[in-house]
């Protein structure tokens, strides 16, 4: 048997080694702060995944069957006899093409192949058995539209296979700016987008251009609108079912409210119950829904705006988040061209 100060003292360096130290709640706070960013990393891993699986599903879809438009420079040739062979003509603004013995025949808007049959059947009244054959020489309607913080913002030609990256170096690739004795890039990747059909492609421009993830280096399709805003800018849009849609310069301390109640009203469709701030990149975006009457009768708190948010207001009937975003894709491009519009007046 042990004596008795001897078991007190076994009692009492037990007790002590089951009492937490200081060190041990720090390792503690440590392995749950690492446990927090690995579940991070896992969760940005997977979406994205998500992001860049929808695009490739994106990229999948067919593109719009190819159309002659206005510019275009064509050759039409008719076998066997060299006469009647037009060289180099160029579709006009009347969408027609002048062709020897046929006179004028409908070019714009419609396919080579098309435009061929067309030409051998009216032939066929002067010609026997006519073989026809349409070739392109130029394209001069396919086109993309690259805009905000490049040096040459503008209308391009997609005569020749252009990937995003390919776009911005054609255009001189981005803005830059000095900065306490530096050069820096003025532009806001993280609220840049590229334009499709109405809809934001998910395209991170922050991983593509920052960290040269080629994933996202998707090959442009004609009518593709790219848009680099500027980091010094710091606008806040409003959208929707609003009387107008506006543009306010960002302040510091800039609430929902506020901002609101600087546009011109609402429409007698407007949803304020479900009002849309969407943050971020519109291709992978972060969406608050906040209920305005709840804010402004004090029941739900404000939402502090922040530099490149979107305020959308919905109509009442519109209930789908993704029938939210096809709303504001058009609303936003219209407001940013006549922004670009009016800039462009006033130099």
């Amino acid at each position: 048997m042990l004596p008795r100060f001897t078991f007190v003292l076994c009692l009492v360096l037990a007790g002590c080694s089951a009492t937490p130290t200081k060190d041990d709640s720090q390792q503690e706070a440590l392995q749950q702060r690492l446990a927090q960013d690995a579940e991070l990393v896992v969760a940005q891993q997977k979406a994205l995944e998500a992001q860049l699986a929808e695009l490739e599903r994106i990229e999948a879809e067919p593109s719009q069957p190819f159309v002659l438009g206005q510019g275009d420079i064509i050759t039409v040739t008719v076998f066997e006899e060299p006469d009647l062979t037009v060289e180099r003509a160029s579709v006009r603004p009347d969408a027609m093409v002048s062709v020897p013995l046929i006179g004028d025949v409908l070019v714009g808007g419609r396919r080579v192949a098309e435009v061929a049959d067309e030409i051998e059947l009216r032939m066929a009244r002067y010609v026997v058995r006519p073989r026809v054959s349409v070739r392109v020489e130029e394209l001069r309607s396919v086109e993309y539209l690259l805009y905000g913080e490049v040096v040459n913002p503008g209308t391009f030609l997609l005569d020749r296979r252009t990937t995003i990256t390919a776009a911005i170096a054609r255009a001189g690739g981005l803005n830059k700016g000095n900065y306490r004795a530096s050069t820096i890039e003025i532009a806001d990747l993280r609220h840049a987008f590229i334009a499709r059909d109405g809809r934001a492609l998910p395209v991170d421009f922050v991983a593509l251009l920052r960290e040269g993830d080629l994933r996202f280096d998707i090959e442009l399709r004609p009518g593709d609108q790219i848009h680099i805003p500027s980091g010094l800018s710091r606008e806040v849009y409003v959208l929707g079912e609003v009387t107008e849609a506006m543009v306010f310069a960002y302040q510091d301390h800039m609430p929902l409210s506020r901002t609101l109640s600087m546009s011109e009203g609402f429409t007698p469709d407007a949803d304020i119950t479900r009002i849309h701030i969407v943050r971020g990149s519109l291709g992978n975006p972060t969406v608050i829904v906040s209920d305005f009457k709840s804010v402004l009768s004090g029941r739900e708190r404000d939402v502090a705006l922040e530099p490149g948010d979107i305020v959308y207001v919905p109509p009442k009937a519109l209930v789908s988040f993704s029938r939210v975003m096809d709303n504001i894709l058009p609303s936003l491009l219209a407001v940013q061209n006549a922004a670009l519009l009016g800039r462009a007046a006033n130099k």
